[in-house]
Formats: structure tokens, sequence, C-alpha cells
């Protein structure tokens, strides 16, 4: 199939960024992790050993002495434990500041040996994962008079100076003007021959530029102070990777997202901006643009099914931000998908202790909304949304009947009258139907496309390789319309080109339907005063689904039609090779993109300019001063938006953000502690016996979220960093909630902090659905405003809990929200029934399940030791209603350890189904376990203690599950389930134990965004 330039990659590094092949199934890659603290949380408890932890506020130094002995003894203790396994043992890469730890190809017997280790944490299998201005920062306020550009601190304007962003992402292209050091008379970013416009990097640095064919030591300079490149644990998935279209094994990028991602945060201002067709379009900055540039490559491009499409791998993720961590970044923008529901995923922890190293992060909520899907739950991470903003670039569309729609563009050119063509009455000779309505590459018939404007749909491809293919086959313009109700988007496309929403896609549709229809394309203008910010359609939306203590996102900045610089994609293996051997320089081009990837990049941004206007402040007081001083979301038609499960605490606001008047700290130690707490931790964990576990409700974040039985108290504490001593009086609005804050009044002078609490008593709000308000604290002249959510409860229980021994027990707490009588239901523990199958590359095959009446849970898991291509096939599984139209929960990684799960499942019947997404050899043997828990899957191997039979409102109770007789090498579900006065249930606990299971850590709903297209694809045919 021709490719047009690899014009496609742009897009596709956004949202359809798939996973590569897994490895031989004798071996995998996995992530250990160790029990010692990493060198940026250890404390000095070792004799000898002076602790490496900096206090709040400071930045670790992986320079100094202490550092460096303590990483000594933790890969003394880690080859110590890997010498058990004997010789042969390969080490992919060694975590000591973020993460203690190592990825390591293993065999299952060897992860299995190695989890038994007492110096061992955890051994979990690598994961992939994917890649998820011209006017953004006009529309944020920071050039306005007064604004953060033209503030000053020691005589220095508040634009980043000497501040170092980092990018972990798919590299960069420095032939950019967004990245140079020099400028010219007029102040413009240049190569060469202009004067210096930035001095030595900070002091505090020590990172280093990696060289190598393609990229040259100037590639680096006083603005790019750093570029390195993570691709052991990419190339170890498959060494054939080595050998992909477009990989560059140095820090070049393969898609241009990271050179978007990048350019956004800290990009040079009046950075001169051409479209890929080199036309001008004027001048760009980043957020930040006097901060210093590092960038982290650990995602590759490949060419897979005539697609430019990229994956990294969390073993190499994780060692970018140890190596981050180590070179002395201050910010680090994450624009990568990530878990939605294990806050110990080995990224998530690595995240946690940069924190105590001093470094913020930024990372994008994710691409799946408007579901509720939103990635990167920990709360020590700064999680984006994406909204838009109030520059909207339009084009009109004239029929020849005279109807008139405008729409997004970026149309450098008008387009005159020409015949017009739906997409499917031009296919190509054995194109299916959905192909050609999508406009594939390859899906359209030359001679019937040839001089016609084409109409194509949205979805599934990239918009721009829809146009890519219009120009292919001669076709002089494209309008593209959304089949369903979406945002659109402006785009450079490879022909004139209009976007429209879905509710103009029947009468365009029927007028060229009718036949010789004609229309015209204008050219693009800008449009200004949109109703902004909106929440993009896109956007991951919250509750948290691993902690609902824990709001997430925690704010939203623009992502939709961000105009940056992103990487040239060469057309050839001639350019390729060129680029290479240096023969070739890539010209500097811009793309608009949209995304979460776009959005989290403006926050790091922000983060860089707070961090020197305000050199003291810990990460999570920069995230404090954005989330409380955060401005109002809109819906389209103007009105206010009302669900924080978007947005958090609302859209960003710079200028109110450098001056917050209080803020929400946290000591990095209190995380752990909360993960203590919480029961993320087991109490036997060394964390959890050196340092007392934290309340859940009492972490002290800048929200506000609880679950309400009856009664909850959430303990908060703030620190006056204004200028002088100040009188805040609180004022708390929580719809359906008695709230009340004690004190109501806080005096506090200079730098000191004050305690309060926040009780809350549920009245009228409803069970079950969220109820959302604010809690704002003002002396006057700050506004200091806290989201707050809530959840009324009938019982307050865990939800799941998982075992990989035949005999044990769980406790846990339960809090009841009614009164009266109560009957507890005990089922388990039931053996899974296994249905075996095969599945074909691409095909979709379901298999039926029946729930009967009253079910505690249907599951379904997949895992790679039941696939006949072992770690070698990429199987994904979802669960659908009978009709098989509606999802009712998804599970996609990039390997086949999967599973879903529905609690208090409907009787009824439902479909578990098993998508071939690449099956090793073409096609797969799987075996399917599953599990249907009813009243009557009782069973001595599963009992329980202390369940109440009569309860009033608020009581509590210990509940005791203890499971014995279970058998090594089986799967086993059980649970028990609490019971209303009237028989309605109120609520469930599982228990899923898998004796002998090499990892306990089983992927449960964490779904990559490429395959959520993949899944709306097979259900189109």
């Amino acid at each position: 199939m021709s490719l047009n330039r690899l014009r496609i990659g742009h897009a596709l590094w956004l949202a359809c960024l798939s996973g590569v092949a897994a490895a031989a199934p004798s071996a995998r890659t996995y992530i250990v992790q160790f029990n010692s603290p990493p060198a940026a949380s250890y404390d000095g408890s070792i004799p000898g050993l002076a602790a490496t932890r900096v206090a709040p506020g400071a930045q670790l130094d992986a320079r100094q002495a202490s550092v460096k002995a303590y990483r000594a003894h933790l890969r003394g203790e880690r080859q110590k434990a890997l010498a058990s396994l004997g010789a042969g043992v390969k080490v992919l890469h060694q975590y000591d500041l973020v993460l203690n730890g190592v990825a390591v190809k293993l065999t299952e017997a060897q992860a299995r040996q190695l989890k038994a280790n007492r110096l061992v944490r955890a051994v979990v299998p690598d994961e992939a994962r994917q890649a998820l201005t011209v006017s953004t920062p006009k529309f944020l306020g920071l050039d306005a008079p007064g604004g953060l550009w033209s503030q000053k601190i020691n005589r220095q304007k508040i634009q980043g100076e000497d501040i170092i962003v980092a990018v972990i992402d798919s590299g960069v292209q420095p032939e950019n003007p967004a990245f140079y050091d020099q400028v010219n008379d007029k102040g413009v970013p240049v190569r060469s021959g202009g004067t210096l416009a930035y001095g030595p990097p900070p002091a505090k640095w020590s990172g280093a530029c990696t060289t190598g064919p393609g990229f040259a030591a100037d590639s680096c300079n006083n603005k790019l102070i750093g570029a390195k490149v993570f691709s052991a644990g990419f190339l170890a998935q498959s060494p054939a990777n080595a050998f992909a279209y477009n990989f560059y094994d140095v820090p070049r990028d393969e898609g241009g997202h990271g050179t978007h991602t990048l350019s956004t945060a800290g990009g040079n201002a009046k950075a001169p901006a051409y479209t890929s067709g080199g036309a001008y379009i004027g001048a760009t900055s980043g957020i930040a643009p006097r901060a210093r540039l590092a960038s982290y490559k650990a995602l590759f491009g490949v060419i897979q099914d005539g697609s430019l499409s990229g994956s990294g791998y969390n073993s190499d993720l994780v060692a970018a931000i140890d190596a981050a961590v180590e070179d002395g970044v201050d910010v680090l923008n994450y624009s990568i998908s990530g878990s939605k529901t294990n806050l110990l995923d080995p990224v998530e922890v690595a995240f946690l202790n940069a924190s105590f190293a001093g470094v913020f992060v930024a990372a994008s909520a994710g691409n799946s909304g408007p579901g509720n899907e939103v990635a990167h739950p920990s709360p020590w991470i700064t999680t984006v949304a994406a909204s838009t903003h109030d520059r909207v670039m339009v084009a009109d569309l004239k029929l020849g009947d005279g109807g008139l729609y405008t729409g997004a563009s970026f149309n450098g050119r008008a387009l005159g009258s020409a015949p017009m063509v739906l997409s499917v009455d031009v296919a190509a000779a054995g194109a299916s139907i959905t192909s050609a309505n999508l406009c594939f590459l390859g899906s359209l018939d030359p001679v019937k496309a040839a001089g016609k404007i084409v109409v194509c749909d949205r979805g599934t491809n990239a918009r721009t390789d829809k146009s890519a293919e219009v120009q292919r086959v001669g076709g002089v313009g494209m309008v593209l319309i959304n089949p369903t109700p979406n945002n659109v988007v402006a785009d450079f496309h490879s022909v004139p080109t209009v976007h429209l929403p879905n509710t103009t896609r029947d009468a365009i549709r029927g007028y060229v339907a009718a036949g010789s229809g004609t229309g015209g394309i204008g050219k693009a203008r800008q449009s200004t005063g949109a109703v902004a910010p909106v929440m993009a359609s896109f956007s991951s939306r919250g509750p948290n689904l691993a902690d609902s203590h824990v709001m997430k996102p925690d704010i939203t900045a623009p992502g939709v039609d961000i105009i940056a610089s992103v990487a040239y994609t060469q057309g050839s293996q001639a350019e390729h090779d060129a680029i290479l051997d240096g023969s070739m320089v890539p010209s500097p081009v811009v793309e608009s993109l949209q995304g979460t990837s776009m959005s989290s990049p403006h926050v790091a941004g922000l983060a860089a300019l707070l961090k020197q206007a305000q050199p003291g402040w810990s990460p999570a007081a920069i995230k404090s001063a954005l989330m409380t001083t955060a401005g109002p979301v809109r819906q389209a038609d103007g009105s206010v938006d009302g669900n924080r499960h978007g947005y958090g605490a609302g859209h960003v606001n710079p200028n109110g953000a450098v001056d917050p008047g209080l803020v929400y700290d946290i000591e990095p130690v209190d995380y752990y502690r909360y993960l203590c707490g919480a029961g993320w931790l087991p109490s036997s964990h060394v964390l959890c016996m050196m340092w007392e576990p934290l309340d859940p409700n009492a972490l002290n974040l800048p929200s506000l979220t609880a679950e309400v039985v009856s009664t909850t108290t959430l303990k908060r504490s703030v620190t006056n960093v204004g200028k002088t001593t100040a009188t805040y009086t609180a004022s708390i609005s929580l719809p359906g909630y008695e709230a009340t804050v004690t004190p109501s009044t806080l005096t506090l002078g200079k730098g000191k902090t004050g305690d309060f609490t926040v009780k809350l008593r549920k009245t009228s709000a409803p069970l079950g659905a969220p109820v959302f308000g604010s809690l704002s604290w003002s002396d006057g002249v700050h506004q200091v405003v806290s989201p707050i959510s809530a959840r009324g409860l009938a019982v307050a229980a865990p939800a799941f809990f998982t075992g990989d021994v035949v005999k044990g027990e769980v406790k846990f707490p339960v809090t009841y929200g009614f009164a009266g009588e109560t009957r507890s239901v005990v089922a388990g523990m039931k053996p899974a029934t296994v249905l075996p199958g095969v599945v074909a590359q691409g095909g979709f095959v379901c298999h039926d399940v029946s729930v009967p009446s009253g079910g505690l849970a249907l599951r379904a898991a997949l895992y790679d030791s039941d696939t006949s291509g072992a770690g070698a096939d990429d199987l994904d599984l979802y669960l659908l209603d009978a009709s098989g139209t509606v999802i009712l929960a998804q599970s996609a990684g990039a390997s086949s350890q999967e599973a879903v799960t529905l609690s208090l499942p409907a009787a009824g019947n439902y479909l578990a189904c098993i998508d071939g997404y690449a099956p090793a050899g073409g096609s797969a043997n799987y075996k399917l376990s599953t599990w249907v828990l009813g009243e009557s899957d009782t069973s001595r191997t599963l009992s329980a203690t202390g369940l109440p039979t009569t309860v009033a409102v608020g009581d509590k109770a210990r509940v005791g599950l203890a499971w014995r007789g279970l058998r090594d090498g089986q799967r086993y579900l059980g649970g028990v389930r609490y019971d209303q006065p009237d028989g309605t249930a109120a609520g469930v606990t599982l228990l899923a134990v898998e004796p002998g299971a090499a990892s306990t850590v089983l992927r449960q709903g964490d779904v990559m965004a490429h395959k959520t297209a993949r899944l709306k694809a097979l259900r189109a045919r």
C-alpha cells in the first residue's frame, strides 16, 4: 500500500498507537520491585548509610556521595536476589532513584521463584503503553498586561527561566526553531549565525545528549540541553523491531508526538511555524518559552498494516523516569497512557518517588471519553483533561442548492465549485462498505473519484489519512462529517477540507446521494469568541476507578486544535537513510493535534512558570495552586458544566495560580502512609511498619472526595503562602448534604499552617449518584476553591481482593447506611469454567454466558499461559449484552492477560468475546476462564466472620473472609453480598484467588485507546 509521505503518522501517535509482538513463549520481560525504598524516598534507617530523601520543596541531587553509596547498596541487594536464579538472566534496566528494581527477562518459573524471595515486593509483567501552540498562551492570559509572562522574579520575567522541563515521549526533532538557542536581530530563533539567547545549562543539570546516526552532537544546545533514548524493553519484545521502518535507536522523534508535546511545554517564543506544505501560518510559543528542555525517548514507531504506529513498554518508561530524576529535571510531562485501576503500577510508583525528589509530574487523563476511563489515578500526579480554547479556524461549504455549512478547517486556499460524491459510491473494487465510508487508504477508486469533492465519515483511521486517500485518487476536496456527536477539528489536510458535526450529516449526504450535487469549500478564517473552555468529548472522565477517595482528573487545559511543532516524516526508505547519515536535514513543520497529550504539556509548562516564581514550592503545592485557582468550564451553550468528573477543579488559570493565598501541601511520605491506610500496601509491609498509616480521608489533597454512608469527616490543612498574616473564612456548598467546616475561620501568619475538618452528613442526596460542590476559603483578596464530590452509599465495603495461596484470609471494614435486618450471602470459592476456542487475526469470537437472579458477579479472564502463543499472542476481552451492541466491560492490553468483572449483574444472557487483535501466526487457540457466582455457590472453601444480622445507620463491622482447601493451578472466585432489609443488594465484596500464580497483578479493564476504535470497527461490519 502506498503511503503519502507517511503523514498518517502524527495523528496515529495521538490515538492509534498499537502494541507490537510480545516476547517468545519461553521468557518475557518482568519488572521486579524490591522491598527497600529507592534513593528518592530512603530515610537513613540503615546504619552506615545516610538518608537520601530531601526535604519538601528541595530537589534530589544524584551526584551526592550519600546517593551513590545507597544506590550501590541497592544494586548489591538486587544482585544477590538475581543470583539465586542462576546464570544467564538478562537484565534490561536497573532502577535506583524512583523505583528499586530491575527489568529482566524471566521464564514463568523464574518469576515465581523470584516473587518468593524475601527481598522482592512485586514481580509484574512488562506492559505496553501508547502516546495518547499559536494562541493558547493568549487564551490563558499569559501575555496580557500584568499577565504572568510580564511579571518578574529576581529581575527575570516569569517565562520558565532556567527551569528544566523534561518530556518522556517519542523523542525530538532537533531541527526546529522551537529548540534553537540562538536568535536573529528580531528575536526570532535561528539554528546558527545568530546571538546566543541562553547561557550554559543550570549547574544542577547532570544529563547528557545521546548521539548516534541521525542525532549528531550539535542536536543539543543550551536550549535543548539533553536527549536520551531507552529501547531495551521495546527491542526485547521482538528484536525485529530494530529493523522496522522509521525506527531510530537515537533520541530522534519517529512520530511527531514527542516534538509536539515538548514544544508545547517549553518551545521558544517567536518560533516561525510552517505547515508540511510550506505555508507560513505565524509564530508559536511554548507555555514556558525560556525553560531548558530535555527529551527522553521511550516510544517507538513501526509500520503495521500499512500504518505508522508505535508503542513503549513500562520497563523503558520507568528507566526514562529514573534517568530524568537523576539528571536534575524540575518538571516531567507524560503524555502516555497508563493504568486506570492500579496505584502500584511501576510507572505510578516511579512518579510517587519522583515527588520525593522534588519533581512535578503532569500526565494525560486519556482519550477514551466521554466514558469513565480516566488514567493515571494516583494522587501524587497532576492528571490533566482536555478542553477547547476560543480560537477556532473555520471555512464554509456552499452546496449547489444554496445550502451553507460552516465547519473546522485550515484551508490555505479556497476550492471552487466541483462535483460531490459519497465515498461509498466511489469505492475501489473489493473494498468494504465500512472502509470506503471511512476513506481508508486504498479504499477509493481513482477513476470514480478524480476531480471530485469526496464526503467521508470520521472514525477509526486518522482524519488526515482520509484526505491523503482522497488526494491519492485525484480528489480535489473532502467533506469530513461526524457520524455521531463529537467535536470538529481543524487539521492540515492533503486537499481542501471542512470538518462538520453530525447534525449536518443527513442533509449533506442526502443532497449528494440524489446525484449531480456540487459544492465549494472556502478559505479558512479565524473565528474568535467561541464558547470556551468546553470539555472535549474524547477526554476521559472520572470517577477514579482505583480509589474513590481521590478525584480524577485534577484539572483541564487546552487540548483541542493545538498547533505546535512535529517531526518531519520521511516519504521513503532513502529519506530515512539520508537522515541517519546526515545528508538530509529534515524540515521543521507544525501540525494541529488534539488530545489530553496536548493538554498535559500545557500544565507542565505552567508548573515550570510557578517553579520559577515560587522556587520553594513542592510539587504538591504547585498542584494545589493550579487547582484552587482554576476557572469554570462551560457547556456548548455557555452554561456552567457542573460535572466535575470531566475536569476536576476546573480550567487552568495561571495568572491566579502564582498567588493562590493558601496551598494544600503534602509531604511525600504521606503518600506511602495513604497507601498503607487505604490497603494498597499490607500492614506487614516495611513502609507501613515504619510510618503510621493515614486514613485516605486525611490525605491533604486540594480536592475533597467521599463516599458517604451516613456521615463522613475529611481532614485537611492549608498553608499561607501570601506575604502577610491573613484571616480566611470558609464557605461550603454540596446539595443533598449537610456540610460543616470546623473551624470556619483561620488566621494564619506568613508560612503558617492551619488544620480543619469537613463533616458531611447525607440528607436528601440520592444513593449511588455523584453530587458536586465546592469549599472556598476567602480573605477578601484570594478565593481558594476546592472541588467536592460525594456519593451516597447503602453500604461501604471493599470491592475486590486477590490472593495467590491455597489458604488465607482477608479482613476489612464494612459500614452500613441503612437500619434493620440484613442478610449476607457468602458464595465461593468457585473454580473457573473453561471455554476453549480459536480466534483468527481480526476475528471476534463470542461465548454465551447466563446469569441467574441474585448473582453476585460475572467474571471472565484470559491468561498468556492459556493461549497457544503463550506470551506472543495479543488477544483482547470484551463483555457485551445479549444483543452484542452494548459494551459492558473491556480489557485490551498488549498481551493476553485480560480480565473483566461485573458486580451484581442483572439476570440474563451475556456475551464474553475474544478479539483476535494480534495472535501469533495469524490465529490462536485459547481457554477462556469464566465465573458466574450465584447464591447457590456455597462451599466449605470460603467462610465469613463478623457479619451482622441487624444494623443501624452508621454501624461498622469488621468482616473476615477465609478460604481453604484450594488447589495450586486452579483459579477461584468468591465473595459476600450485603442485602438491605427489603432484600435489595446493597453491595458486594469479591475475592479472586489463583494459588501458585507467578503474578497476581492481572490487568482489570485497562484498555489501550487504539483498540476501542478496533471494537467499533468490528461492531460496524
